[in-house]
């Protein structure tokens, strides 16, 4: 799908490469990169990762560097300050092996008082190394509330989003019914993050919850954390052969979950949580 304003056709899958691949391949670092180069060889070639989660950006540059043109590759930083931002930009290039990135993001954005903080800091740094092409596409993440994401998107104009779009529908649907209709009138890029989350709670298939995401009018690419060859094989088979899912299916499966999943609460909305950390 072509990723809104960035004009870039993206996968509509895209490797989730955080706490879920670090965990797997931290010891094991030859079957991370051999599953990289499979992942390239069947054309899921949308990356994610982020400064936060651990050792994956060094863990990816040898790959990265030996494919550079083919990968489509997003980081993010969790620094709000103009040099701390561009320390982590820094640092994440050289991990990567990389004289560029396709998106950063500012990431995990939590209270609307950061937004002050990263428009007199970070945001005027990302802005130069945008000039620069360093940086070739601006984004802000978030899974704290639909609100501080819509309120950044409006002052900083990002060219992409990535949050939650889980079929449990979390506050109170929001994500769904306000934050993506300002995504599409702003032609924002959207990917959806934490779509199989609870899905062992309630007995749900992987597959239909990553069909929900996609099926939203405006998500342009689902985030799907990976940590074996089956798992991989499975989610590239369905990205093939993707069908999106009937109004009422979908309606069906929400109610369902929520449901199902009535007073469980998700692992992003309990105190401490960082995001790529579990």
């Amino acid at each position: 799908r072509v990723l809104g304003r960035t004009g870039v056709e993206v996968p509509i899958l895209t490797l989730g490469l955080g706490s879920v691949y670090t965990r797997a391949f931290g010891n094991r670092r030859e079957e991370g990169e051999a599953l990289l180069e499979t992942a390239i060889r069947h054309g899921a070639t949308c990356w994610d990762t982020a400064r936060g989660y651990g050792a994956s950006e060094s863990m990816i540059g040898p790959v990265l560097e030996k494919h550079r043109e083919r990968v489509f590759m997003i980081s993010k930083s969790g620094r709000r300050d103009h040099d701390g931002f561009m320390r982590d930009l820094e640092t994440s290039l050289r991990n990567l092996r990389t004289d560029h990135l396709d998106i950063y993001h500012f990431h995990q954005l939590r209270r609307a008082e950061e937004l002050d903080a990263i428009e007199q800091g970070a945001l005027v740094a990302a802005r130069k190394m945008k000039d620069q092409k360093v940086i070739r596409h601006l984004g802000v993440t978030g899974h704290n509330g639909a609100a501080v994401l819509m309120e950044a998107v409006r002052r900083f104009d990002p060219d992409t989003l990535l949050t939650v779009y889980p079929v449990s529908r979390p506050d109170r649907g929001r994500y769904e019914d306000e934050l993506l209709p300002l995504a599409r009138e702003r032609n924002l890029g959207v990917f959806a993050m934490k779509v199989f989350r609870q899905a062992r709670n309630a007995d749900l298939r992987g597959v239909d919850l990553i069909r929900y995401a996609l099926t939203l009018d405006g998500v342009h690419s689902a985030v799907a954390g990976q940590d074996n060859a089956a798992l991989l094989a499975e989610s590239l088979a369905m990205a093939a052969d993707f069908q999106p899912l009937a109004r009422d299916e979908m309606a069906r499966l929400s109610e369902d979950a929520q449901r199902r999943l009535a007073g469980d609460t998700a692992p992003w909305d309990r105190p401490g949580y960082v995001d790529g950390a579990v």
